[in-house]
C-alpha cells in the first residue's frame, strides 16, 4: 500500500514540476483511486511544496486552475508555454517555410507535448490545415544540425571550412563547388533562408559576406580560433536593419517619398528608417541601407515610392524601371 501510494505521489509531483496540469478524473481513472483519497494526495503534496521546501522551491504553490481544468505549480513565472503561446509559435514557424517538413512537424510536436494546456486538440485543429498542406522549401535539405554546429562556432569563435555552391549567370546555382575559410559572425533567418554572415580569411570587406546555409555542401568546425576586435564585432541586430533580403552592396543613405496605404509597414520593413517629413499623407523617409536589398524593395511598392537620393541610386531606378517599361512593350 506504502508504495502504492507512493507511485501516485511521485507521478502527481512530477506532472506538476514538468509545467503540466493535473487533472482529477485522468489521475483517479490511472490509479483506480477516489475522490478523497485524490484530494489527501494533492494536500500531501502542497504541504511538502510550501512548507517543507527549505526555501529551495521559495515562490511555488500548487493551486486550482479552473481555466486549466485541474492542478498546476505556480511559480513567479511560468515555466512553461501555454495553448496561446504555443498556437502563436506554431504559426510563426509554419509562415517561415524555414524547415523540410520532418524537420516542422518534429517541432511543432514537440512544443504540443511541453505545453501545459488542454487545448493540444483545439491547437492541432486549428493548424492541422496547414500542416498537412505544407510546402517545404525547394532546397529539401535538413538544416537543425548544421544551425547549431554554426552557432557554436560564432560562440567559440572557431574558424570554419566550407563548400559552398554559389548561384552563376541567370540565377542557376553552379555545378562547381566553392571552397571557404570562414570567420563566422552571425546567423539571420530572412524570407525563407538562413544565412550564414561571415568574414573571409585573408581578404578585407567592409562587410562581412553573406552565405546561404542551404547551400552549404560540406561544414568543417576547425580547432583554430580568429581574434574578435570588439570595438568592430558583429552586431546581428544592427546589420539586420541595414539590410534587406539579404543582398549586399554598398552601404548608403537613401531618400524616398511614400504614398502608399501604411507608413507602419515602411517603418517595419526599414527598422531605421526615419520620417523627416509628413504632409496630407505624403511621407519623405531616409534609411541606412544596403543598395541591392532596398532596390528590389522599393520596386516591389510601385507608383507608390518614389526615390529622392541619392542622385546615383535615383539614376539607377530610373533605368531600371525604363528596362522594365521596355520588357512590356
Amino acid at each position: 500500500m506504502e508504495r502504492f501510494k507512493a507511485d501516485v505521489l511521485l507521478f502527481i509531483y512530477n506532472q506538476l514540476k514538468e509545467g503540466k496540469v493535473v487533472i482529477k478524473d485522468d489521475v483517479i481513472d490511472k490509479f483506480n483511486i477516489n475522490e478523497r483519497t485524490f484530494y489527501r494526495y494533492i494536500k500531501d503534496i502542497k504541504r511538502f511544496v510550501e512548507d517543507e521546501s527549505n526555501g529551495e522551491l521559495m515562490g511555488e504553490k500548487i493551486i486550482s486552475d479552473r481555466e486549466k481544468g485541474g492542478y498546476i505549480l505556480k511559480s513567479g513565472y511560468e515555466k512553461n508555454l501555454n495553448e496561446k503561446e504555443v498556437l502563436a509559435v506554431c504559426k510563426v514557424i509554419l509562415e517561415s517555410r524555414g524547415f523540410i517538413e520532418s524537420e516542422i512537424k518534429d517541432i511543432i510536436y514537440k512544443l504540443l507535448d511541453n505545453c501545459i494546456c488542454r487545448d493540444k486538440e483545439n491547437i492541432k485543429y486549428i493548424i492541422g490545415n496547414e500542416l498537412m498542406n505544407y510546402v517545404s522549401p525547394r532546397h529539401g535539405k535538413k538544416l537543425l544540425d548544421k544551425l547549431w554546429k554554426i552557432s557554436s562556432a560564432i560562440k567559440d569563435k572557431n574558424v570554419l571550412k566550407i563548400e559552398y555552391f554559389k548561384i552563376g549567370a541567370g540565377g542557376k546555382i553552379q555545378k562547381e563547388i566553392s571552397k571557404r575559410t570562414l570567420y563566422p559572425q552571425g546567423l539571420l533567418f530572412s524570407e525563407y533562408y538562413f544565412y550564414l554572415i561571415a568574414l573571409i580569411e585573408g581578404k578585407t570587406y567592409e562587410y562581412p559576406a553573406i552565405y546561404r546555409v542551404d547551400r552549404i555542401e560540406k561544414l568543417v568546425i576547425t580547432d583554430m580560433k580568429y581574434k574578435v576586435d570588439y570595438s568592430k564585432r558583429f552586431k546581428d541586430g544592427e546589420f539586420r536593419k541595414l539590410i534587406q533580403f539579404m543582398q549586399a552592396g554598398e552601404l548608403e543613405r537613401v531618400k524616398f517619398r511614400y504614398t502608399g496605404r501604411s507608413i507602419e509597414a515602411v517603418s517595419d520593413k526599414l527598422p531605421n528608417a526615419r520620417i523627416v517629413e509628413e504632409k496630407n499623407g505624403e511621407y519623405m523617409v531616409e534609411a541606412r541601407v544596403f543598395g541591392k536589398g532596398i532596390k528590389m524593395w522599393l520596386l516591389s511598392q510601385g507608383d507608390s515610392v518614389e526615390v529622392l537620393g541619392s542622385d546615383k541610386f535615383r539614376e539607377e531606378m530610373i533605368e531600371t524601371i525604363e528596362e522594365m517599361k521596355n520588357s512590356y512593350m
